[in-house]
């Protein structure tokens, strides 16, 4: 048998199921907020700075690992794509900032941008899924 040929594990078919898509938005909401939290009081463009480069260094590398681990594999299923997760990512990112830029003169109001964070990746995130991924 060829690695090809090797039927996938039920885990793995598993992996791509619903759930699993709620269970990744939701850790990445609880990382994006943690991170947005951890940054609290820092200027604008900071968070700008710090966040963008998590957002647009962090995709690409993930879409680059995506591409090496399916190279000379069948392509099966759906993938992201990197334009469309970028444009989220990006909107993500001036919806945070101007959220942060509201709440300046709120007590704690980075931590109100970063709960915001955390929710709207974990709740909105898997009904935009279908819309990031190319078929």
């Amino acid at each position: 048998m060829t690695r090809q040929d090797l039927p996938l594990p039920r885990r793995a078919t598993a992996l791509a199921g619903p759930r699993s898509v709620r269970r990744a938005y939701l850790v990445a909401g609880l990382a994006m907020g943690a991170v947005w939290a951890w940054n609290a009081g820092q200027p604008v463009w900071e968070h700008a700075l710090k966040f963008g480069l998590l957002l647009f260094v962090g995709v690409p590398l993930l879409h680059l690992v995506q591409k090496r681990r399916a190279a000379g594999r069948p392509r099966t299923g759906p993938r992201l794509s990197l334009g469309r997760a970028v444009a989220a990512k990006a909107v993500l990112l001036a919806a945070a900032l101007l959220a942060s830029y509201l709440l300046r003169s709120t007590p704690h109001g980075d931590l109100y941008v970063a709960a915001g964070l955390a929710a709207a990746i974990a709740g909105i995130g898997p009904l935009l899924h279908r819309h990031l991924v190319a078929r």
